[in-house]
Parts: structure tokens; C-alpha cells; sequence
């Protein structure tokens, strides 16, 4: 008989079989709810829970949580389906008395389909012959939150106490197909979408049993909708619980007012939430990707309608048509690049969200060295002094085909160590300052290598006389020390003939005036020479090759720096054999000290060993062994 229910009642009766003849049955009432916005009985079968937006980020943006739906039957109290049974556990032998609960839920953006039964009731005569099921039951698998919040359910209760409508068989085909949700792969689940959602509405379509529509004397039917599982805009979020209040009613009792009438329980349709399937999740809700390595993030095990597959053959396995290789040539940018982009799109296609993506993508970049150069740290460039040029190239290489802004700043915030824009900003500022700093010295250097180079004592002097310059003896002049030991200095030092100009061609620049010939051992405070002078030590110490300069060690870290050292090796003849240090003091763009010096005086030898690179100026150890 089709069930008729009064608004006038305190709450709904969408079902109350009634078996007629059938001494001492408990039959089952629901107060379904309304999900009318309007109507005050909404408010207690319609709750809304808030969800926030993960911190760090400004909105909800529908990639950064999976949903799914559970039903799930809370009793209260004592099961009052057993008072006054005669044994513990009670027994059903089959008879026409049967009712059930079941859900449609269907996703069409996802091509998913899915019935459910929320509970089953069926009893016979006597107080102790029935049998009630409900369990805890997945009516959807996690879906990605954007995709998720279009999942519409709608539910049907059938009553009968006809046994030519089988609630019971129902039931059974739909339980066998709704069973096949219970996968949880990683602990908590995966999204089955796109292709694989497409083989799960194939393999359960058939077991699911056509809706009853037909109703008879003894049979009713009743089909609503809920509302929608969840909602989010802005910052915020809420996800719709619904409550379906169930009472065991004592055979006869259509006045459920009764004393007769007891609470049985709440049949609960509730959202959950999760910020990541693979990953670990921090006390603050984001997920941490720390401390993994490409082969753990590649056999997580997840369990989907075909059966327990890892996460790598999930990717090969995929039909989709950018599906990338895994294996790419880790050497070449370019390749890897566009195995990242390929990889992104897959995962996203098989439901993914931002963080589990951007997690598999980040171990999968850790074996290609463009990616650890352009997630190179601040203290690397500093210990290891990666100059301007080099650090312009390793920005360069930024995977913009693969990886947006957002994606870099969703793998900081998981705690993987990865530049974002702002860093290399801040890394450009502090490599452009350090540019700086090694500015004046570089063109010092570029001017004095070129004279030691140079073969021409004519053109050398030329070169080197607006060079110098020191506060007592003005412009042409140095300080010239020797902290190089006894290799013969004083007579490079002595006066050398003025080589006459060939007709025709401009006499050299002059040079202050000449000092006298130097035989004594030059003091410890040095001596002050002209440009012609300094010419003939150059040139009397036959210099082989030259290494580049660098600031000393005590001045790095300050904020300018005014004393340059670079290393020298002699031809065979030289009054110094095999080489060593030239120290230069500067200020003013002008020379106002040179120094011979042991390659180990300021431990300059041993910061070369510790550190080849300094400022863009590279000095291999092994020029250090020619100087032994």
C-alpha cells in the first residue's frame, strides 16, 4: 500500500510499512529530509560545516581538496529493534515484510554513476524475526574538489509487504556494486576520473538494478533529491550533512506519537575532506612533501576498480594521449621539460589535485641538474661565488612550459627546497650588489694584465703610467713592496736606458722623473717608483701565465674592497723561479701598491683550494702546483 504522511506531524513519515496480520512486528519510520531552504524542518535535517582555505593560500580554488561521500548509520542507544527479544542475536527467516533505503549518486562531469543502500530492513512476524543492515559505506571515491562539488544524489525508500516486489534483491545487486568503492589506496583513496572513472561506470553499470517504479497495494515508493554535498567561494567553504531520523514503530502504529515509537538511529550523508592522497599532512593542514624520493612516490599503492595498481603504472598505463616517459634523457632540458608538461597533464586528467601533482612532478625533476641549478640556494651561490653570467643561465632554464608560478609556490609551501620568483629576485638583487662590489677590481685587473702581457717596454710604460699613483710622489708612481724573499729585485729595479724614438713616431708618454739606481735591499715599508721602473721588474721577471685577480680574503663580505692578488708563473731564466703573488692596493680607479707575495701570505693559497671560485674569477688548485 502506498504510505500517506501528515505535515501536521512533528516529523515526516516518508515510510512506515505496515504488515497487516502479523502479530508483535516492529515496523520502521523516516523522517527524510526536506532540503527546502524555506522550511523550518531543513534546519535539523540539513547541517553546514565551514571549511577554510589551506593557509598560505587566498582562496579556495577547487585544486587543493578531494571530497567524498560517506553514509553511515549512528544507533542511539540500545537497538530498540531488540527489546523483547527472547534471544541475543536475532534471526530472519524470509517473509513479505522488507524495506530499504538507496542512494543514486551520479557525476556527470565524471561519467561516474553509482547506487547505494543507506539501510535494509526486513522482518516477519514475532518480535525477534527481522534482520536490519546498515554499514558504513564510500558513495563516491575521492574526487578533485572542483570536479566533486557537480556529484548530485538523489535517494529512493521502497516499502513493501508484497512478495512479488523483491526489496531484498534490491539490495543485494546494489550492495555488491556499491562494495567496490571500499578501496582506499595510500591509506585513504584515489580519485578514480577521466578514463579509469569511465572503466568503473562500465564494470558497475550491469551489477546495479533498474530503480523500482511501479508500486501496488502493499508496496510504496518515494524518490527526493539532497542537496548539493558542498559549495565554496572566496575563502570560504561549506560542505551539507543530511540526516535521515529513523524510529522502529510498533506493529500498528500509525499514531507515531506513540509511547510506542522509539528512536532507532540517524542515517548520516555527510563530505569529507583531504588535502592530499599521497602525502603526509602537517598539523596546519598542508601536506608535506619532504624526505621522498622519486621510487617511494612511484609505488604508493592505489587500489582502483581494476584492482591495487602503483602510482608509476597508473601513469604508464594511462590512455591518454600526452602520456610522458618516465625515463626521459635527464640530460637534455628540453626533453625533460616536456616529459614534466606531459606528466602534469596526465595526472591532472586522472584527478589529481595541486599538491599531489606538484609533489610526484618535483621528484621527478630532482634527477635533472637545469632543476637543482634553478633551485639553487642563496648559501650555495655564496660559499661556492656563482658569478652574475652563470646564475642568469641557470634562471633561464625555469621549465616555464611545465611548471607555473603557482606551482613553485604550492611545492614551497609542501616544504620542498624550490625558488619561487620572489627568491631569485632577491638573489639578483644581492648577485647584482656582489657585482658590484668586484666591479673597480675587474678594471684594474683588465688594465694591468694587459700591460704585463704586452712584450713592448715602450708600449708598457705608456699603458701603466695613467695607472699609478700614490699621495707623496702623484701620478705615474707606486709603491712597490717585496714580501717574496730574495729573488734579485733591487736589480730588475736599476735604471734602465731610454730607448730611442724611431723617426717619425710620437716620443712615449713621460714618466715622473728617474730615481735613483737601487742596490741596497728595499726596506720593509717599500719604495716609491715610477712607471719605467715598474716596467723593467715586469719585464726582468719574464712572466709566463697570469691568473685572474681576486679580492684578498679578509675583505670579503665587507661592503668594498680595494686590495686585488693574482697569481703568476715565470719562464725558465727568471730571476724567480717557477712564480708566485702580485698583491695591488687601488683607490680611485689608480694603482697605489704593489706587493710581492707569497702565494700562502693571507692564506690566500688555502682560500683558493677551499673556495677555486670567487667573485667570477676561477683559479684552478692545480695552477697553485706550479708554484711549488
Amino acid at each position: 500500500m502506498t504510505i500517506r504522511y501528515s505535515h501536521s506531524l512533528k516529523f515526516s513519515v516518508l515510510a512506515s510499512v505496515i504488515l497487516a496480520g502479523c502479530a508483535q512486528t516492529r515496523q520502521l519510520a523516516v523522517d527524510y529530509p526536506t532540503g527546502e531552504s524555506n522550511d523550518p524542518k531543513s534546519a535539523q535535517s540539513t547541517k553546514a560545516h565551514q571549511f577554510q582555505a589551506l593557509p598560505g593560500f587566498a582562496s579556495i580554488d577547487g585544486d587543493d581538496y578531494y571530497v567524498r561521500l560517506i553514509s553511515e548509520f549512528d544507533f542511539k542507544g540500545d537497538n530498540v529493534l531488540k527489546n523483547g527479544c527472547d534471544t541475543i542475536t536475532p534471526s530472519y527467516k524470509k517473509s513479505d515484510l522488507s524495506s530499504a533505503l538507496i542512494f543514486n549518486v551520479r557525476n556527470n562531469l565524471l561519467k561516474f554513476n553509482n547506487q547505494a543502500t543507506g539501510f535494509s530492513y526486513q522482518a516477519a512476524t514475532g518480535k525477534c524475526n527481522f534482520k536490519f543492515d546498515a554499514k558504513k559505506l564510500n558513495l563516491t571515491p575521492w574526487m578533485r574538489l572542483d570536479s566533486g562539488k557537480e556529484t548530485l544524489v538523489d535517494y529512493s525508500v521502497y516499502s513493501s509487504a508484497n512478495s512479488d516486489v523483491d526489496v531484498s534483491g534490491i539490495v543485494s545487486k546494489v550492495s555488491t556494486a556499491s562494495n567496490l568503492l571500499a578501496f582506499t589506496g595510500v591509506g585513504m583513496g584515489v580519485a578514480v576520473l577521466g578514463q579509469f572513472a569511465g572503466q568503473w561506470f562500465n564494470n558497475t553499470q550491469q551489477a546495479q538494478a533498474a530503480p523500482v517504479t511501479s508500486t501496488t497495494a502493499n508496496s510504496s515508493t518515494e524518490s527526493h533529491s539532497l542537496p548539493a554535498i558542498v559549495s565554496y567561494s572566496d575563502k570560504t567553504g561549506t560542505l551539507k550533512e543530511t540526516v535521515f531520523k529513523v524510529y522502529a514503530v510498533a506493529e500498528g502504529g500509525i499514531n507515531i506519537l506513540s509511547s510506542d515509537t522509539k528512536p532507532l538511529g540517524e542515517l548520516r550523508i555527510y563530505p569529507e575532506l583531504t588535502p592530499s592522497l599521497l602525502l603526509k599532512t602537517k598539523t596546519d593542514g598542508i601536506p608535506d612533501a619532504r624526505d621522498l624520493s622519486l621510487n617511494e612516490i612511484s609505488y604508493l599503492p592505489v587500489k582502483s576498480a581494476a584492482g591495487e595498481i602503483n602510482l608509476q603504472q597508473l601513469i604508464e598505463q594511462s590512455k591518454h594521449p600526452e602520456k610522458p616517459n618516465l625515463k626521459p634523457d635527464w640530460n637534455n632540458y628540453d626533453n625533460v621539460q616536456s616529459n614534466c608538461r606531459k606528466l602534469k597533464l596526465v595526472m591532472k586528467d586522472l584527478g589529481f589535485n595541486k599538491f599531489d601533482r606538484n609533489a610526484y612532478i618535483y621528484y621527478f625533476l630532482a634527477n635533472n641538474n637545469d632543476w637543482k641549478n634553478y633551485n639553487i640556494t642563496a648559501q650555495k651561490i655564496q660559499s661556492n661565488n656563482v658569478n652574475v653570467k652563470t646564475l642568469q643561465n641557470y634562471r633561464s632554464k625555469n621549465f616555464d612550459n611545465c611548471l607555473a608560478v603557482d606551482d613553485y609556490a604550492v611545492m614551497k609551501t609542501m616544504g620542498l627546497p624550490v625558488n619561487t620568483e620572489s627568491d631569485w629576485a632577491q638573489m639578483g638583487d644581492t648577485s647584482q650588489k656582489k657585482e658590484q662590489f668586484f666591479m673597480p677590481l675587474k678594471s684594474i685587473e683588465r688594465q694591468l694584465v694587459a700591460v704585463l702581457k704586452n712584450a713592448n717596454k715602450a708600449e708598457m710604460e705608456s699603458q701603466i703610467f695613467p695607472l699609478l699613483n700614490t699621495a707623496k710622489n702623484g701620478d705615474g708612481t707606486v709603491l712597490l713592496q717585496n714580501h717574496l724573499g730574495d729573488f734579485g729585485l733591487e736589480k730588475l729595479l736599476q735604471a734602465a736606458p731610454v730607448p730611442a724614438t724611431p723617426t717619425g713616431q710620437t716620443a712615449p708618454v713621460a714618466s715622473a722623473p728617474t730615481l735613483p739606481s737601487v742596490l741596497s735591499p728595499i726596506p720593509g715599508a717599500g719604495l716609491i717608483i715610477n712607471a719605467r721602473q715598474l716596467v723593467q721588474v715586469f719585464s726582468g721577471l719574464a712572466i709566463n701565465e697570469l691568473s685572474c685577480a681576486r679580492v684578498i680574503p679578509e675583505q670579503l663580505g665587507k661592503q668594498s674592497g680595494n686590495i686585488g692578488i693574482l697569481l703568476f708563473t715565470t719562464q725558465s731564466g727568471s730571476p724567480r723561479a717557477k712564480g708566485g703573488a702580485m698583491e695591488f692596493e687601488f683607490s680611485n680607479g689608480k694603482i697605489n701598491r704593489i706587493a710581492f707575495q707569497s702565494p700562502t701570505y693571507r692564506d690566500f693559497e688555502q682560500d683558493v683550494i677551499d673556495h677555486p671560485e670567487v667573485g667570477g674569477c676561477h683559479i684552478d688548485p692545480a695552477f697553485l702546483a706550479k708554484l711549488h
